[in-house]
C-alpha cells in the first residue's frame, strides 16, 4: 500500500502567518481633518476645543459671588448726612396781610406806549382795602412770578370806560407805580377780563372805591403841603452849608 497523501496544515499556517503580519502603514491625515498629532509620530488625538474654557463658576442660595452682589445692591444704606448749612424757616409778607379784598377777578392788563397797547401782564387783579387807614389800591400781580405789573391808589374823578374794540375791556388812566418809579407819571391802562360781566362788575366796584376815597382829597392835600415846606427847608439847609464851606475855604 502507498502511504496516504499528507495533510493541507501548512497552508494554514501560511494563512495565519499572513493575518499576523505587521499593519500597513497609516494613510497620510487629510488637511483639517479632527485627528491631530498623527503626522509628528504620536498616537492620534482628537482636539476638544472645550478641554480649554474653563467651567463656570457655580455658587449656590447660601453663599458665593452671586449672593454677595445681590445684597450689595439691595442693601439699605444706613449712612446719616447732615447738612453743611442749617437754614432757618423765613416768613415773607406780600405786603397784602392787613388789606381787604374787594374784587379779585383774573385779568390782562396793558399800557398805551409809543402809539400802541403793550402788554403788562396776567394775572390776578384786585382792588384792597388798608384795614386802619382805609384806602383803596388797584393791586395786579403776574402769574407764577407773582410780580407787580399794576399798583396804584384810586383816584376819585378817574374815568373808567368800555374799550371801543371790546366790551370785555375797560380803559382808565392812573399814576401807576409798578415799576418803582420814584415819581410815577400818568398812565393809560386797560383791563381785559374773561366775559363782559367781569369788566362790568370791576368797574361797579371801581366807581364805589373812587366815592370812598373822595374823604382822603384833603388829608393828600395837606401831606403834599407839609412834605413840599419839609423838602424846601432840607433844600435851604442843604445851601446854607454849602455857603459856609466855601467861606471856610476862602478864609483858609
Amino acid at each position: 500500500m502507498s502511504d496516504p497523501a499528507p495533510a493541507e496544515t501548512p497552508a494554514v499556517e501560511e494563512k495565519k502567518e499572513e493575518e499576523t503580519a505587521a499593519p500597513a502603514a497609516p494613510a497620510a491625515p487629510i488637511f483639517g481633518a479632527a485627528t491631530f498629532g498623527g503626522g509628528f509620530g504620536g498616537a492620534a488625538a482628537t482636539f476638544d476645543p472645550t478641554a480649554f474654557a474653563s467651567a463656570p463658576k457655580k455658587t449656590t442660595e447660601e453663599g458665593g459671588d452671586d449672593a454677595d452682589d445681590a445684597t450689595d445692591v439691595e442693601a439699605e444704606c444706613k449712612a446719616e448726612f447732615a447738612p453743611v448749612v442749617k437754614l432757618e424757616a423765613v416768613e415773607t409778607a406780600s405786603g397784602e396781610e392787613n388789606e381787604d379784598v374787594l374784587f379779585e377777578a383774573k385779568s390782562k392788563a396793558y399800557r398805551f406806549i409809543e402809539g400802541e397797547w403793550k402788554e403788562r401782564g396776567v394775572g390776578p387783579l384786585k382792588l384792597l382795602q388798608d384795614k386802619d387807614t382805609k384806602k383803596i389800591r388797584f393791586l395786579m400781580r403776574r402769574d407764577k412770578t407773582l410780580k407787580v405789573c399794576g399798583n396804584f391808589f384810586v383816584q376819585p374823578g378817574t374815568k373808567i370806560e368800555e374799550h371801543a374794540g371790546s366790551e370785555k375791556a375797560r380803559v382808565f388812566c392812573a399814576m401807576d407805580c409798578s415799576d418803582g418809579d420814584v415819581r410815577p407819571e400818568m398812565q393809560n391802562m386797560c383791563c381785559k377780563f374773561g366775559s363782559a360781566e367781569k369788566a362790568e362788575l370791576f368797574q361797579t366796584e371801581f366807581e364805589k372805591a373812587m366815592e370812598v376815597m373822595k374823604q382822603f382829597e384833603g388829608e393828600e392835600s395837606a401831606e403834599k403841603k407839609e412834605g413840599d415846606a419839609a423838602a424846601d427847608a432840607l433844600a435851604d439847609d442843604v445851601a446854607k452849608a454849602a455857603v459856609a464851606e466855601e467861606k471856610k475855604e476862602e478864609e483858609a
